[in-house]
């Protein structure tokens, strides 16, 4: 394979690796929504300028805090189990890593091609660790919806719209 290409592949490796952990937060706090947000906020709807003001103000918040502060907030409110803590935990390790060290780890390795394989490899495991954190909070988050009134109906309906407002292409 070509160097430059193979650089290339290191980079877009680490995109997607640090994609999926965004995924993962993203997660975490859609799941914060919908056991402490709602079950907090939904008996007391008043109107729905209230409700999007309230939601906005919380969502805004979450949207401030770390990684380890949204899964500590998580795990205080009881919204999970331990073993999926402990998952969590392993996910914001691996993320750190990433986003601080990863690079200078690999300084070396990325000047060889045998390196920069074992820096994909890394990469892809790292995908493999959020990816099972997704497929563990999913199917929560889902239920959850449910519990709510968000259907699988209505979640297309809302893609749908957001798509055409964004002029997709994809």
């Amino acid at each position: 394979m070509d160097k430059s290409e193979h650089c290339k592949e290191v980079y877009a490796h680490f995109g997607l690796a640090v994609y999926k952990a965004q995924c993962v937060e993203q997660s975490i706090i859609q799941l914060l929504i919908f056991t402490d947000f709602f079950k907090r906020n939904a008996a007391n709807y008043q109107s729905q300028e209230q409700w999007q003001k309230a939601f906005d103000k919380y969502h805004g918040c979450l949207s401030t805090k770390t990684l380890g502060q949204l899964i500590s907030n998580l795990v205080s409110i009881g919204a999970i189990e331990a073993s999926i803590g402990i998952l969590l935990k392993e996910a914001l390790s691996q993320r750190n890593w990433l986003a601080h060290m990863f690079f200078v780890d690999s300084a070396l390795d990325f000047l060889s091609e045998e390196g920069r394989d074992l820096m994909i490899n890394k990469l892809k495991d790292s995908c493999e660790l959020f990816n099972a954190v997704e497929n563990t909070l999913n199917p929560i988050t889902q239920s959850l919806h449910q519990k709510y009134g968000l259907t699988q109906e209505v979640i297309e309906s809302l893609q749908k719209e957001l798509y055409i407002k964004a002029n997709g292409d994809i």
